[in-house]
């Protein structure tokens, strides 16, 4: 069995990109022993969605989480700290959908988020709601304003380092009320296994 294959995402989000590096997404998810386990429902085709990504406590995450949309093949929107995009890995990073920000001037990433994945069609933009891999007492609520801007779903990610699991689990519908979706959210990812469970 594959450790991720692009058959788990529509064609509408696949990206195209040569072989070898889809190849080599599927190479570093295996060699540390990891799957890439569900998928994004064919009915979502063509739509744009938000995908949250949890519990985020290590820099593995990124790591994971880059093998893993080169191993899909997704074409797909993040946003990173600006301090990763330097050198030759900030080229990298890009070519896979990279946004760099700066956290410390927040004002307008949200929008410039919305702004860029307006133009692209069936598009997923991916985001941890902890906004950061320290512990936070409060999650963002930017991934729900972009979901409401774009009147998209939320398809609900998660790493499970005791599994080691990267699950691409339901297409989540806001209830328009945040502090209950934050809640519930919450909830639904309490059962995964973070890197750092005392950063979560």
């Amino acid at each position: 069995m594959k450790s991720v294959s692009n058959k788990q995402i529509p064609l509408s989000f696949r990206a195209h990109r040569p072989k070898a590096l889809q190849w080599l997404g599927r190479t570093v998810l295996s060699f540390f022993g990891w799957k890439v386990c569900g998928k994004i429902s064919e009915e979502l085709s063509g739509q744009k969605l938000v995908v949250i990504v949890a519990p985020h406590t290590s820099n593995w995450d990124g790591i994971l989480g880059v093998a893993t949309v080169a191993g899909l093949d997704a074409k797909i929107t993040f946003i990173g700290k600006h301090t990763v995009f330097k050198y030759g890995l900030g080229a990298f990073l890009r070519y896979m959908g990279g946004i760099p920000v700066d956290r410390s001037k927040p004002g307008g990433i949200i929008q410039d988020a919305i702004n860029q994945i307006k133009e692209i069609d069936g598009s997923l933009i991916a985001m941890s709601p902890e906004g950061t891999r320290s512990k936070v007492k409060e999650w963002k609520t930017g991934f729900l304003r972009i979901s409401k801007e774009l009147n998209s779903k939320i398809i609900l990610a998660s790493l499970d380092f005791a599994k080691k699991e990267i699950l691409l689990g339901k297409a989540f519908a806001p209830s328009g009320n945040n502090e209950k979706d934050i809640r519930y959210l919450k909830d639904y990812y309490s059962v995964f296994t973070p890197k750092h469970p005392d950063k979560y």
